[in-house]
Parts: structure tokens; C-alpha cells; sequence
């Protein structure tokens, strides 16, 4: 057994330093050690394959379009937000529209920031960060981005937005 633990040491020393460049190998094999019931056996590959990123396993942030209801100048939505990711609502609207936004969380943690549609070079502005209740009359006509985000940890959230 010992043998074994100095075997997969020796197998993970060697991947490693292919990832760090050395010592690249002609060609690509694979090792599979024999069963063991402490250590059960796992495939190796030398090197890594370039055709396989690592996989993340992290939630990703989220771009949705609101839309109000026919005849409708308001909506309001219930969701939940992973700590560390955006959820990111896209609206549209006019210039001179007033926009009312508030959100509301179970643990009072969640936030959001409104950013105006992207100008001739394609860049926003932030008009409110991190705010829970705001009213504003809007600067220009187009997308925009309502983003919201967590304080801390996950937030559940209740989000109402009002354009008249």
C-alpha cells in the first residue's frame, strides 16, 4: 500500500510539472493503477489534454428581458440570487420615463444598481449603486440593466419595477 501511495505521488509530481511545462512528454498515454479497495483506481492522462478545460462547477450570472403585461407600467417578480453572481434584468424605455425600482429580501441582504443603455462607444452608466427603493426620470431611450446582487450569501428576493 505504501508502494502505492509513493506511486500516485510520483504520477501527480510528474502531471504537475507537465502543466507547469516541463519536461513535455512526445506522446500522450494513460496509466491506470489496478483496483484497490482503499484507493480505488483513477484514470491519469499525461499530459493534461488541452481539448478538456477544467470544469468550473461555480453558478453563473443570469440576463433576462422584463416585460410588463399588456397595458401594464408595472411588474413585479420574486427570484433568488447565489452569492457572487448578478442577476441582470434587461428593460426598455424612454427618455424622460420615470422609472421606480424597489426590491426587498428575506434577510434584507440583496441589492441592485440601474445602468443607463450603452452610449456610442458601447459603455453604460451606473445611475444608482446598490440601492433597495429608487426613483428616477431616465436620460436616454433603450435597454436598461437593472442589476441585482447579494450582500452577503444567497438572497431571496421580491423585485418591482414601475415605468410611466
Amino acid at each position: 500500500m505504501f508502494v502505492r501511495q509513493v506511486f500516485c505521488f510520483l504520477a501527480a509530481l510528474v502531471s504537475a510539472s507537465f502543466v507547469l511545462g516541463m519536461n513535455q512528454p512526445q506522446a500522450t498515454s494513460t496509466l491506470n493503477l489496478a483496483a484497490d479497495p482503499i484507493f480505488p483506481a483513477v484514470p491519469i492522462s499525461f499530459p493534461p489534454s488541452p481539448l478538456q478545460p477544467p470544469q468550473l462547477l461555480a453558478q453563473q450570472s443570469r440576463v433576462r428581458r422584463l416585460q410588463f403585461a399588456p397595458g401594464k407600467y408595472s411588474t413585479t417578480l420574486e427570484d433568488a440570487v447565489v452569492r457572487g453572481t448578478r442577476d441582470i434584468y434587461l428593460v426598455g424605455a424612454k427618455q424622460g420615463q420615470t422609472m421606480t425600482v424597489k426590491i426587498a429580501s428575506v434577510e434584507n441582504n440583496a441589492s441592485f444598481s440601474v445602468t443607463t443603455p450603452p452610449n456610442k462607444a458601447g459603455q453604460r452608466r451606473t445611475l444608482t449603486p446598490d440601492a433597495v427603493n429608487w426613483t428616477a426620470t431616465l436620460p436616454a431611450t433603450g435597454d436598461y440593466q437593472i442589476i441585482i446582487g447579494s450582500s452577503r450569501g444567497n438572497a431571496t428576493y421580491k423585485l418591482q419595477v414601475m415605468i410611466k
